[in-house]
C-alpha cells in the first residue's frame, strides 16, 4: 500500500535582477536569510542576480506567511541607498515553492491581503512553483530542522 504524502510549502525565495551589483543588499540581509546566489550572470551586457532564502534564528523558515512577514520586515526598514538599490532592480520577486504531495488531499497556504497590499506596494511581483514529489533520500535534515512542513516528507526539493 502506498503511503500518502500530502502537498508541503518549502520555501520562499526572493529573487532579484538588476544592471548593479547587489552585493550590498546580500550583505545588509546578512544571517537573516540565505543566499543562494550573489552575483553577475554571464550575459552581455552582464546582469547582478540576488536570490535568498528567509532564515529565523539561524533555521530556513517554513511558513509561508512568516516568510512573507519576514521580507516585508527586511525590505521595508532597508537604508535609503539600499532602498534605492532594491527599487532599481528590474525584476523583483517572491517566489513560494511547494512540494506538489502524491494522493493526498489538497493543501492550501494563505497570503492575506493586508500582506499581498505590501508585497505590491514594493514593487514585488509573486510567483508560485509547485514541484513535483520525489521520493525522500537519506537525509533528513529539514525534518530535524523543520518538523511543522516536512513531518510527512524527509527531504525537501530545493527550488
Amino acid at each position: 500500500m502506498t503511503t500518502s504524502i500530502r502537498a508541503s510549502f518549502i520555501n520562499l525565495d526572493v529573487e532579484l535582477e538588476s544592471s548593479e551589483d547587489l552585493a550590498p543588499l546580500a550583505q545588509h540581509f546578512g544571517r537573516r536569510t540565505f543566499v543562494l546566489q550573489c552575483g553577475a550572470t554571464e550575459t552581455e551586457p552582464p546582469r547582478f542576480r540576488l536570490a535568498i532564502e528567509a532564515l529565523t534564528d539561524g533555521q530556513l523558515e517554513c511558513d509561508p506567511q512568516r516568510c512573507t512577514d519576514h521580507f516585508l520586515a527586511l525590505v521595508e526598514s532597508l537604508p535609503p541607498v539600499l532602498q534605492a538599490l532594491w527599487s532599481g532592480c528590474d525584476s523583483r520577486v517572491f517566489d513560494y515553492g511547494f512540494e506538489g504531495g502524491r494522493d493526498a488531499a489538497p493543501f492550501a497556504a494563505v497570503i492575506d491581503a493586508a500582506r499581498v497590499s505590501r508585497v505590491a506596494a514594493l514593487g514585488v511581483d509573486l510567483r508560485i512553483t509547485v514541484y513535483a514529489y520525489r521520493e525522500p533520500e537519506a537525509d533528513t535534515a529539514c525534518a530535524e530542522t523543520c518538523p511543522t512542513c516536512c513531518a510527512e516528507v524527509s527531504t525537501p526539493i530545493s527550488a
